[in-house]
């Protein structure tokens, strides 16, 4: 296998752990991400691990595309510049327009992240966060804070 595809396998088990534990602490996030169709029942085993991030954060806004959904890599002197005002068009900006499967949905995770620009901010541990979105929940974003180091984020 790959190291692209081991590091889109751990990422994707990063996502999937922390979809679940959302979707079991808040009803109305588990509710939203059903309504797409995806069963998230039978997870629990997801809860038990930890995750490492295996890259540093770029410094820069980065999207990567992989065969379970995408993720934005949001360094923490972005997000420290954005403000309760910022408007999800300055942010899509700073995202880029791109180009494949993700370039429908940065505008929606653009406004996701001004919508909440504050969580997203208190979850930053200096070194940024992620924000990723599975392609069996369309829309549904999965914040994750970036630990820089092989320190579990939660």
């Amino acid at each position: 296998m790959s190291a692209h595809r081991d590091e889109a396998d751990e990422r994707w088990r990063a996502v999937l752990f922390e979809l679940v534990k959302r979707a079991n602490r808040d009803a109305e996030f588990r509710e939203r991400v059903e309504a797409t169709g995806a069963v998230i029942d039978n997870f629990e085993a997801v809860l038990e691990r930890t995750r490492v991030d295996h890259s540093a954060p770029s410094g820069m806004i980065a999207c990567r595309t992989y065969w379970w959904g995408f993720q934005l890599e949001i360094p923490h002197a972005a997000l420290a510049a954005w403000t309760e005002d910022t408007e999800s068009a300055e942010i899509a900006a700073a995202i880029g327009a791109g180009v494949g499967p993700v370039a429908p949905f940065r505008r929606r995770a653009a406004a996701y992240v001004a919508s909440r620009l504050a969580e997203l901010q208190n979850l930053d541990r200096s070194a940024g966060v992620y924000v990723s979105m599975t392609w069996m929940a369309p829309n549904i974003f999965v914040p994750i804070a970036i630990t820089g180091s092989a320190t579990p984020a939660w």
